[in-house]
């Protein structure tokens, strides 16, 4: 009840769903968020703060909490649907928010505007079209039964989780349904390859395209409050998808070691490097393809991230830490007097 909410005293409890991506610049603020970052950081005096990312279906924005760290930090954990109060800043190019006052969402706020799918970034394409699309190529492009049998074991056990799973935390198809989109991308840049070098093995394309991430699903705790498992921490997704591809396999009977070996490859080369993580670098053509569209498809997707949610007002967004650049978000096209002129030059 609304009644509940005001006896707290912590914030005012009947507002309108204000979306991050409308907040501007010196606005007051109250709305709902998911903490997707929590750190208690140290101010230049010694004194702590709390730094927070909060996020909802739109974008995130940077946030801090100045005073009474003690009174809320032990309250609020990553993954909690909040409601906040703060108000709107621009540091260095970027807005960020000053948090006042933050808790938990209540069941009762439901009447106040929180609705936990606002909260919850989503995939823009339809999840079960998707899901049904993938199905279908595998059936109309691989050749091999045993590789058909492999895939469809692992997708009808792993349905539920490959559909809602974002495919990252933060740094690529990171949101509901994002594994599934991802997948589905490098399946069909696969298949594009596959076909331009007809060299290439295509059912171990295939195969390599659709479990590259596979170990995620043990890497990620969940999909709305995704964080990294003890055993995404210590092992990672690559070493993980290629010990659940194993497993699988030894429930296929008469499948031939050989072609495991070579998926084993793919799974633990897909990285491209030692440093991003793979065990092996690409020795396989098929292995070295799919590095390179798993990366590309990655890079596209958070580009297209940065363009769409990036809030200043420049011509360029700010600084992308892992694309280690700014991007060019201006106008392509030249002003109509410009086009004019070169017109009436030639």
């Amino acid at each position: 009840s609304r009644s509940a909410g005001c006896q707290s005293g912590v914030l005012s409890c009947w507002h309108a769903m204000k979306f991050i991506k409308s907040l501007q610049e010196s606005e007051s603020v109250t709305s709902y968020g998911q903490i997707r970052k929590k750190q208690v950081r140290l101010k230049k005096n010694g004194e702590p703060y709390l730094r927070l990312v909060l996020g909802d279906s739109t974008g995130r924005i940077e946030s801090k909490m100045w005073e009474n760290i003690e009174e809320f930090e032990k309250e609020i954990q990553e993954g909690d649907f909040v409601q906040y109060q703060g108000v709107v800043q621009t540091y260095n190019g970027s807005k960020q928010l000053i948090v006042k006052r933050i808790r938990k969402a209540l069941p009762e706020d439901s009447s106040n505007g929180f609705d936990m799918k606002d909260l919850i970034p989503c995939t823009d394409y339809d999840i079960d079209e998707m899901w049904q699309k993938l199905r279908s190529l595998i059936l109309e492009q691989t050749s091999r039964p045993c590789i058909v049998t492999l895939l469809n074991n692992i997708l009808e056990a792993n349905e539920e989780q490959i559909k809602s799973y974002p495919a990252a935390i933060e740094i690529h198809h990171s949101y509901w349904g994002g594994l599934l989109e991802h997948v589905l991308s490098v399946l069909e840049s696969a298949l594009f390859f596959a076909d331009k070098y007809p060299d290439l093995d295509k059912d171990l394309l295939i195969a390599g395209a659709i479990l590259h991430d596979i170990g995620k699903l043990e890497e990620l705790s969940g999909a709305s409050s995704p964080s990294y498992t003890t055993r995404g921490y210590l092992i990672g997704h690559v070493v993980l998808g290629r010990d659940l591809l194993r497993k699988e396999v030894d429930r296929i009977p008469g499948f031939p070691p050989k072609l495991l070996m070579l998926l084993e490859h793919l799974i633990l080369s897909h990285q491209g490097k030692l440093e991003w993580g793979s065990p092996k670098r690409p020795k396989l053509p098929e292995a070295l393809i799919l590095h390179y569209i798993d990366d590309l498809d990655a890079k596209m997707n958070r580009l297209s991230r940065i363009l769409n949610e990036d809030p200043g007002e420049s011509d360029f967004t700010a600084y992308d830490r892992y694309l280690e650049r700014v991007l060019f978000k201006g106008d392509y096209d030249e002003p109509a007097e410009a086009r004019a002129i070169a017109s009436s030059s030639q």
